[in-house]
């Protein structure tokens, strides 16, 4: 990761689309005419859901694999890259196929699991094939989208929107707290 802050905005940029697509049903820019936009219908409800990240056929979901599946290969190199050099996300993801499994974490198990994660993000870059490992690097990811405190349940100040993408942005690992 670069630390500069323009270079790190850049090397996230990848990442907008399906931040609009989750907040407005809709991957294209926004230009904020009016100091506020309109959150899609659908994003509001999975907001009132227990879970809307839950890693099963939902809203989530269908908006990751969406905003995936229509990535360049050029795009997806540029993911790849970084979630691969996202060590946060590679030992949590780890952890959690150790954990929900109940796999001994020994150094053989652990290495296991890593080489696993690792092939379905090389998988992912060079056949576009998705898998719960890449699904759940945006599950933590982005989860903090749905725990955001808007000042309106039905719309997204610019600054709101400014605030959620500088989070993004500035992170360089997503915790489970989200951005």
């Amino acid at each position: 990761m670069k630390n500069n802050k323009s270079n790190l905005a850049h090397e996230y940029e990848v990442l907008f689309p399906l931040v609009n697509l989750l907040l407005f049903d809709n991957s294209d820019s926004l230009d904020f005419e009016s100091n506020y936009e309109k959150l899609s219908d659908n994003f509001i409800e999975a907001i009132k859901t227990t879970n809307p990240t839950e890693i099963e056929d939902n809203f989530f979901t269908n908006r990751v694999y969406f905003y995936l599946k229509e990535l360049s290969p050029k795009e997806r190199e540029h993911l790849f890259i970084i979630i691969f050099n996202n060590d946060a996300y590679i030992s949590t993801l780890t952890i959690t196929n150790l954990f929900l499994n109940d796999i001994t974490p020994d150094e053989k198990n652990t290495f296991s699991i890593q080489n696993k994660i690792i092939i379905d993000l090389l998988n992912f870059r060079e056949e576009a094939k998705l898998s719960k490992s890449i699904l759940l690097y945006f599950t933590i990811y982005f989860l903090s989208i749905f725990e955001y405190k808007f000042s309106d349940s039905k719309t997204i100040t610019k600054f709101e929107y400014d605030d959620l993408i500088h989070n993004l942005t500035n992170l360089k690992e997503p915790s489970l707290n989200g951005f």
